[in-house]
């Protein structure tokens, strides 16, 4: 029989039932190499990431949010800690911030000492400035406990509550809050949930509705509404700034898990511009729908070789949209259902990686080799995945290795429903000394109405080191299938 190829799959979106597919990729993605490739679409393994400090201060913990200052310093709050951390790793504890919230960043260009200002999404303001942290005087008559998030624009801070009003600091100055130099996001009363900076607009988000603001440097007060949209956000710290080559342009977006003029969740947006383009799966939108606790879903972008992801998930999952091809995967660290990384931060050329639960950072590495050579493994599942057949596993030896071709043979009949097939790959990635797995289930195989008959399956594989010039990875499949008469 002629060999036919099959499909890797591009993209995490399994049927809820599994029976109209079974499709995911988990630790790995599709690149897009043109039609003119041998394999269009292989799927290589995601980078990998060794330590690269261990923060400080009794209470420290996960990591709740943190900003690159001068590609020299990165400060982070972790727990209940605020540390700093310097190029080389060392981590210096600064002190206390007794809340439980998301913590948000922003940084001014005051001279000689620039700041930040730093709100946590239940109500505490911090300044840091020279190293040194403050909490700033207010007048009375600012709801200063109903502060949840802090941008910067033009050397402004915005600070918004929970109400739906924003104020404004002084021009570079972050510890001066004039009572009357607040506006309100108005054309919908669901108040705000949080505000996120896009080029040089204000993105602000309630639960129902999104406004942008622009500095137009009016004498009374400097920004104004330049547009409202109704649509909201339904989890104020899914939402992430972004700056990406989307369909070839570089794009300044807002990524976000969104809702209707009802607050409704209907998906995971990109907003560009002034509308909201749907870039969710059905499968990560049944995900999102089954959280119990919207709030607690959290996402950050990162960017690795041109790539830029964006990454969110909770306490039991974890999905990646790759910015450039539009595709999802799913991302697992061993042992764990979700990756244990929440946030990242650009730090000069290194990628910071910041853990789930440990007062922990990593630095994101393609470099990184597995102590011990690579096995796959290929699980047949011919009812939809609801269940599997024996595991046959294979070596595809050292990371010096080329050309490898794995064949399995005599695979079987199945149904007219088709086959699901499992490839994984062990110790495809390295973090922290870990090796992690990678797996691909492809698109079923059937030629439906019909039955069929699989007498080998083929699988071109890549075993060299993570998104090194030997990626590890799957290349192509193909199969030696034939139908037969129903």
């Amino acid at each position: 029989m002629p060999i036919t190829p099959v499909s890797l799959g591009l993209r995490s979106n399994a049927d809820r039932s599994a029976e109209s597919g079974a499709g995911r990729l988990i630790n790995c993605y599709a690149e897009d190499m043109g039609e003119d490739a041998l394999h269009r679409y292989p799927v290589y393994a995601c980078d990998g990431f060794s330590s690269f400090a261990t923060l400080t201060g009794t209470g420290n913990g996960v990591v709740r949010g943190g900003i690159n200052f001068d590609d020299s310093t990165l400060y982070v709050v972790t727990g209940t800690r605020i540390n700093r951390v310097s190029s080389s790793g060392t981590a210096t504890d600064m002190g206390a911030l007794a809340t439980s919230g998301y913590a948000y960043f922003a940084r001014n260009v005051k001279s000689p000492n620039a700041q930040i200002g730093l709100v946590t999404s239940d109500g505490l303001f911090r300044i840091i400035e020279n190293n040194s942290v403050s909490t700033p005087t207010l007048d009375g008559s600012i709801p200063s406990s109903t502060f949840n998030s802090i941008m910067e624009i033009d050397g402004y801070f915005l600070i918004t509550c929970s109400g739906g009003d924003f104020y404004i600091t002084s021009i570079d100055e972050g510890t001066t809050i004039d009572a009357l130099d607040f506006a309100s996001a108005s054309a919908n009363s669901d108040g705000l949930l949080r505000g996120v900076k896009r080029g040089v607009e204000a993105v602000l988000l309630g639960p129902r509705s999104t406004e942008f603001w622009r500095n137009t440097r009016a004498a009374d007060f400097p920004f104004e509404r330049v547009h409202a949209a109704l649509f909201g956000c339904y989890s104020a710290a899914s939402a992430a700034t972004v700056s990406a080559v989307i369909d070839g342009k570089t794009v300044d977006a807002v990524i976000m898990a969104a809702t209707n003029v009802d607050g409704a969740y209907i998906g995971v947006m990109l907003v560009p511009g002034y509308d909201a383009t749907k870039i969710s799966t059905e499968a990560l939108d049944r995900k999102i729908r089954d959280e119990t606790t919207p709030s607690s879903i959290r996402a950050f972008t990162h960017t690795r070789n041109g790539t830029t992801f964006y990454t969110i998930g909770t306490s039991t999952w974890t999905w990646e949209y790759n910015c450039r091809t539009g595709f999802w995967h799913e991302r697992r660290s061993m042992g764990l259902d979700i990756w244990r990384v929440v946030d990242a931060f650009q730090f000069g050329t290194k990628t910071i990686y910041a853990d789930y639960a440990a007062g922990t950072l990593y630095q994101a590495s393609s470099a990184l080799t597995p102590a011990s050579a690579s096995q796959v493994t290929l699980r047949q599942s011919i009812d939809g995945g609801l269940t599997w057949r024996t595991a046959r596993t294979k070596a595809i030896g050292t990371a010096g290795s080329e050309n490898i071709r794995l064949r399995f043979n005599r695979l079987g009949k199945a149904n007219e429903d088709g086959r699901c097939f499992e490839l994984t790959m062990s110790n495809a990635i390295v973090e922290n000394s870990t090796g992690t797995d990678i797996q691909v289930l492809p698109p079923a195989v059937h030629s439906y109405p019909a039955r069929t008959i699989c007498h080998a399956l083929f699988v071109n594989v890549t075993s060299g080191a993570s998104l090194t010039s030997k990626p590890k990875g799957f290349r192509g499949m193909a199969a030696d299938i034939e139908g037969l008469s129903a």
